[in-house]
């Protein structure tokens, strides 16, 4: 088949960098190739057989495989374009067939027809394996020839496996990068669980301590006044721990599709103006001056979005800000914008490089690890702040110059709420809601059933132990109980086997159905409880657990 050489150059080039990376060009000969250029030459008995990788670009043709060719032109292994017939290949996609150059009208002015003594050719389209043409595979001869219908199917058949080859390496390139990217996963996971590892034996030593000293005063000095400084490091240390798990389990939840947003009229002020109190000391104590500001009209409107997850991004990034400056400032600024809720943290800190700046909102990973371990944190925070700002519809942009400081600016689709709406407050919560109530907590760890008892008592509640489940089954059989708290996971039977057990006698008219059935796990993840309330119970409260949250409980099921 003849094509024509006024060929439309216009078809896009391959991108050079993955013509790099494959090592198509600029890279050492490969005895594939050359298998295929000599299998070429030596079937269709043609004394010059090449592999041309076709680069406008650069205004030439690299080739990869090569046999026959004058010294000086395989020497440097490329010609330009002006010597090149294996670019109307490329341009058109399609076989070209010149049976005598010299008498073509086009190509008779081709600097490759005088030079190199390119007189007949015949070449293939090689391909990427998304079938961008990238050169072709050819044979010359320095003499007028009729290339044969043979000739084609047989040159037609090697560029495919020179096609295959290309596919191979490919293939193999793009394996390197998965085992690449693997690795820098595992290693960026595993300096990660160092990290968290090290940020929780750090409240643990102050819990531990704290609890050591107090054993230790309650033997040998009953009245010293180091109870309340002990009980507030065990507090803040506890809340520590806490901060870790959620933002661990928050990262899994978003990533799996499992978070729900509230969207309930709140005050966008003071919501700003809550995140801030809880670091005014923080910031005070390191001499850093911790301002907010807003519209005057921000102080009276009320907005419709998830405060909880606002509160969540804010504490976030005025933590991170808080964290990295030692001195200077951290401004915080609300605007309003139509619907549109934006807010900005500007701080004076250590700033970061653009290196740095790509990469902070990548989980388990903190711009500085070294800062980081000296500093704290998981290094999950940034990252859940840009899943909640993309799932609440919003962006979030980040700006930041080393030894100058960073900027973090996040806007949300918050519109304005109607007229009649008023901001949420709770209810006043009965000191003793609990009271006349008969409960019996579960759990195989005494402490945790000594504490959860206590706490149900301060409630009002009567409270009876059971060490696991055989025993909880038995007194709850015994009983008259109206709540049951069941710890899932205990020795014998669960607490899954006991809210089984006892609503399939609920459902036989066995047991008054008044017996609430309460789930108390550290599993909180939504489908794990969807599947404690489908195994029979009628609440999942997750751990651990404050006198709030169980306030909370209770008012819930007023």
């Amino acid at each position: 088949m003849k094509q024509s050489a006024h060929a439309d150059l216009g078809v896009a080039p391959a991108d050079d960098q993955l013509l790099i990376d494959l090592g198509l060009v600029d890279a050492p000969i490969e005895q594939t190739f050359d298998n295929l250029t000599s299998l070429a030459r030596r079937v269709v008995d043609a004394p010059v057989a090449l592999i041309s990788i076709v680069q406008p670009r650069h205004d030439r043709q690299y080739f990869k495989s090569h046999l026959g060719l004058p010294e000086t032109v395989a020497a440097a292994r490329q010609t330009p374009l002006s010597h090149s017939f294996c670019q109307y290949v490329r341009a058109t996609d399609a076989p070209l067939s010149v049976d005598d150059s010299r008498q073509h009208p086009v190509l008779r002015y081709n600097g490759a027809v005088k030079d190199i003594n390119v007189i007949s050719y015949l070449g293939m389209p090689i391909h990427l394996p998304d079938g961008t043409p990238i050169g072709a595979l050819c044979v010359i001869d320095d003499k007028p020839r009729n290339w044969s219908p043979e000739d084609h199917q047989v040159l037609q058949q090697i560029a495919i496996c020179a096609n295959e080859q290309i596919a191979l390496k490919n293939a193999a390139r793009l394996a390197q990068q998965a085992e690449e990217q693997a690795t820098a996963a595992a290693r960026a996971r595993e300096d990660f669980l160092a990290h968290v590892a090290h940020e929780i034996r750090t409240p643990l030593n102050g819990i531990i301590g704290a609890v050591d000293l107090i054993s230790t005063q309650l033997t040998d000095n009953p009245d010293s006044d180091d109870w309340p400084e002990l009980l507030v490091t065990v507090e803040a240390s506890a809340k520590g721990l806490i901060r870790i798990l959620n933002d661990t389990l928050d990262i899994s939840k978003i990533d799996a599709g499992h978070l729900q947003l509230e969207v309930l009229p709140f005050s966008p002020q003071r919501a700003l103006s809550d995140v801030l109190t809880l670091y005014r000391a923080s910031a005070e104590a390191k001499a850093v001056d911790l301002s907010f500001s807003c519209p005057p009209e921000a102080e009276r409107q009320l907005r419709l979005g998830d405060v909880f997850r606002l509160r969540q991004i804010l504490t976030n990034l005025i933590s991170n800000a808080l964290k990295f400056t030692e001195n200077g400032f951290v401004e915080v600024i609300l605007d309003i914008k139509g619907d549109l809720l934006e807010v900005s943290v500007l701080d004076s800190g250590c700033g970061m490089t653009p290196s740095q700046l790509s990469t902070i909102f990548n989980p388990y990973q903190q711009a500085d690890i070294s800062v980081a371990r000296r500093k704290g944190g998981t290094g999950l925070g940034l990252s859940i702040v840009q899943k909640l700002v993309k799932i609440m519809s919003g962006t979030i942009t980040a700006k930041s110059t080393p030894d100058v400081g960073s900027a973090f600016t996040v806007t949300l689709p918050m519109p304005k709420a109607p007229a009649s709406a008023t901001e949420g407050e709770p209810l006043p919560t009965p000191c003793k809601p609990l009271a006349h109530t008969k409960v019996l907590v579960a759990d195989d760890c005494a402490s945790n059933r000594l504490v959860l008892g206590k706490q149900l008592e301060t409630l009002g509640a009567s409270v009876t132990h059971a060490e696991d489940g055989t025993e909880a089954l038995t007194k709850a059989q015994d009983g008259n109980f109206d709540m049951l708290f069941l710890d899932i996971h205990m020795p014998g039977m669960s607490g899954e086997d006991v809210a089984q057990t006892l609503r399939a006698e609920m459902e036989r008219c066995l047991r008054p159905r008044k017996m609430a059935l309460v789930a108390v796990t550290g599993n909180t993840m939504p489908h794990q409880q969807q599947a404690y309330l489908q195994a029979g119970f009628d609440h999942c409260l997750s751990k651990p657990l404050t006198r709030a949250d169980l306030l909370s409980f209770c008012e819930t099921r007023a």
